[in-house]
């Protein structure tokens, strides 16, 4: 059982025991963490949306998300856009795009965001983000996992890493909130191999590593 299985663990086992609020504080411990792999953040505030949710375990209605979205503290967001992420967003443009332009939690819009380009919606955005307004439209952008300058990283991390499998996880983690948080832009392959060499130098240095850098 690995590090995430046994956090998963304890927080359901703390649920079963209806002890809300430290089930409460050990998710949000691990959702502010500097990286989570997708799958388990995803479960993580799947967790979070059954304690928010208590006692009533249902799904938030379109008005609940909507309020969430526009009037919901960061965390509350956040559980209003993993609802939006299982539904067909060709549905919820006009929300989307009030939300994107909007002041909301920058977290959850990237999250959003990745969602319409994997949902591949045909609609151009505008997404208020760091003072500046972008312009894109999903379908015309490629999913992280699916991008070129992502990939040749990643096989450039799994080969500078081979023997360190810790060390490879971590980084494929921070390279991958590095390359979502960066949306709805994407790094040329020039700006994904300078911050790959970053995220190389902080793991060695957090590692008292003496490797030589990418």
């Amino acid at each position: 059982m690995n590090y995430y299985d046994e956090i998963l663990e304890k927080i359901e086992g703390l649920l079963a025991e209806e002890k809300y609020s430290v089930a409460a504080e050990m998710i949000n411990d691990e959702l502010h963490a500097p990286y989570v792999p997708r799958e388990i953040e995803k479960r993580l505030i799947e967790l979070k949306k059954r304690i928010v949710l208590h006692p009533e375990s249902k799904n938030m209605s379109d008005e609940e998300i909507t309020y969430n979205l526009f009037h919901g503290d960061s965390d509350h967001q956040l559980l209003a856009v993993s609802e939006l992420n299982d539904k067909n967003l060709r549905n919820y443009i006009d929300l989307c795009s009030a939300y994107l332009k909007g002041d909301g939690f920058i977290n959850a819009k990237v999250l959003l965001i990745d969602s319409l380009i994997h949902q591949e919606i045909n609609h151009q955005f505008l997404c208020a983000k760091d003072g500046n307004d972008h312009l894109f439209n999903p379908s015309e952008l490629t999913v992280i996992e699916e991008s070129v300058s992502y990939k040749t990283e990643i096989s450039l991390l799994e080969e500078d890493f081979l023997k360190e499998p810790s060390k490879l996880l971590m980084a494929k983690q921070l390279l991958y909130k590095e390359f979502i948080l960066h949306l709805p832009e994407a790094y040329s392959e020039t700006e994904a191999f300078e911050l790959a060499k970053k995220i190389f130098n902080f793991i060695n240095d957090a590692f008292g590593s003496a490797n030589e850098v990418l």
